[in-house]
């Protein structure tokens, strides 16, 4: 008998920075809100990997700045297949996101009295901030200086947290309106059901469903699988950012605003090659560097771990230490690091209105999960920015909206089947490694018709293996669940990328 949650208005379905977000937000409207993470809300997901850039137009004319600016940007780095309102709407009240999170005790670096603001790839102006991550014990987790803050926050405001919690279904009416989720605890063999007036989906990107990833073990790409199973509309699946430099050696990526103050990217030979990709040379954004550093690599002039050199010999001794110490214990007294691509972010998503609303009634969805506003390329900065702004409205039309709901007569007994035939662990390390292998290979950074349509049809194979190995459950269904989610979220990748024709943004096809 699966265990029923008392009923609640709003279910947040992720624990990093836009799940967070719409969590305090929502708090301020109504006291029945709760929050579940795969790991533990404020310690998983992508929010704690980052390298707490955040991009804003903090005063009009600064440096001769604007929203305006701002706006044009971020759509002439998507290709201008953003959606133009949200993105206007991401700008404008992007100020008011980084204000929140001052008011909740985020420190940032400052210059004097005036927050730091710097230079990144893609952006014509000065508007890069960054949360001073020097308080965090670990580099590799610099985001902590940000979540922490807000998991105090809403454990203060009466938030219930609930850690180790995978959602693994959405639950809809008879009229097709979300009315709550299952998931199951780590551990455990029962099905929890959350009753809930409204649902949040703020569960991040796709980085683990590939080999070489920047992104955080628990980030497997569970809420697109969810939203799409209850028919709410996904778009720009195809357009995955693969971040241009990862250090090799730590698995670590590296803020591109370091190219901005002088950081150059060589090969093996010691050549300076990205003019001969951009006329913006390593100002270039992100699409365009990872595919030169493919290039070089492909071409053979890569360094001994497979990649290329990170020159970091031109910036600044005093700057390079005060803001980028996460690399100083990785330096060694050195100037150069080996860096290669890695897949990083998902521009594609859940299609929301300026309300964070979905296309499904009472589902909500911010972060990484929704799409939007970066069209088929992300300039940094703008994530984590982003998420703080959707999360936040999110929580408050959800939370507004839950409270206006009459009760339901929705009975879990009979909408929640669970499932009893469930695979055995052999069979789910290997249909996973095989599913990483297809993505990595297949469904990478450079794409062809034949791997693509090859990717499906072994896609689909794995969906079969995973059935047709299934063995009466004695355990707990955790990773069966997450596969059946993974292998779900590659297929809608996979067919997007074949169905898109044309190279754009980070979506890049030889044919």
């Amino acid at each position: 008998m699966d265990a029923v949650k008392p009923e609640i208005d709003v279910l947040i379905v992720g624990g990093g920075l836009a799940g967070l977000a719409a969590a305090l937000e929502a708090s301020k409207v109504t006291p029945r809100v709760t929050i579940v993470a795969k790991g533990k809300v404020g310690s998983s997901g992508n929010t704690i990997m980052t390298r707490n850039g955040m991009a804003a137009v903090m005063e009009e004319g600064y440096d001769g700045d604007s929203v305006e600016q701002h706006v044009n940007d971020t759509l002439a780095g998507g290709a201008y297949l953003n959606d133009p309102q949200l993105v206007k709407l991401f700008a404008a009240e992007a100020r008011n996101g980084i204000k929140r999170l001052i008011e909740q005790g985020v420190p940032f670096l400052m210059e004097g009295n005036q927050l730091l603001r710097k230079g990144s790839p893609g952006h014509s102006r000065k508007r890069f901030l960054t949360v001073d991550g020097k308080g965090v014990q670990s580099s590799r987790v610099e985001g902590l200086a940000i979540s922490r803050r807000l998991l105090r926050a809403i454990k203060d405001r009466g938030v219930e947290v609930d850690d180790k919690v995978m959602i693994t279904d959405l639950l809809t009416d008879k009229t097709g309106r979300v009315v709550g989720a299952k998931g199951f605890r780590r551990n455990e063999a029962a099905a929890y059901v959350f009753r809930a007036a409204t649902v949040i989906l703020a569960t991040g990107g796709i980085g683990k469903l590939y080999p070489v990833s920047s992104n955080a073990g628990d980030v497997t790409g569970d809420g697109y699988a969810l939203a799409h199973s209850i028919g709410a509309r996904l778009e720009g699946m195809e357009f995955i950012q693969f971040h241009p430099a990862m250090i090799l050696e730590a698995k670590l990526v590296v803020s591109t605003a370091l190219f901005a103050d002088g950081a150059t990217l060589r090969n093996s030979l010691g050549e300076t090659f990205m003019t001969r990709y951009s006329p913006h040379g390593d100002m270039a954004t992100r699409d365009v560097m990872a595919r030169a550093i493919f290039s070089e690599v492909t071409g053979g002039r890569n360094t001994p771990r497979g990649g290329v050199w990170l020159d970091l010999s031109g910036m600044d001794p005093g700057k390079l230490e005060n803001n980028y110490s996460f690399l100083t214990p990785l330096l060694k007294g050195r100037k150069m690091l080996e860096v290669a691509p890695a897949a990083h972010f998902m521009m594609g998503g859940v299609v929301i209105d300026q309300l964070s609303q979905t296309t499904v009634p009472g589902l909500y969805a911010a972060g990484e999960v929704a799409t939007g506003v970066h069209g088929a390329n992300r300039l940094a900065g703008n994530a984590l920015t982003e998420a703080v702004v959707f999360g936040t409205i999110a929580g408050r039309e959800a939370a507004r909206e839950a409270v206006k709901q009459p009760p339901t007569s929705w009975g879990a007994d009979e909408e929640v089947a669970e499932s009893r035939l469930l695979a055995s662990p052999g069979a789910l390390k290997e249909i996973r490694s095989g599913l990483r292998a297809i993505m990595g290979k297949k469904v990478a950074l450079v794409r062809t018709e034949a791997h693509l349509k090859e990717a499906l049809n072994e896609i689909e194979d794995m969906k079969k293996h995973l059935l047709d190995s299934a063995m009466e459950d004695r355990g707990q269904p955790w990773d069966n669940h997450q596969l059946r989610l993974m292998l779900a979220t590659a297929g809608i990748v996979a067919k997007a990328a074949l169905e898109r024709k044309e190279s754009i943004g980070a979506h890049y096809r030889l044919n």
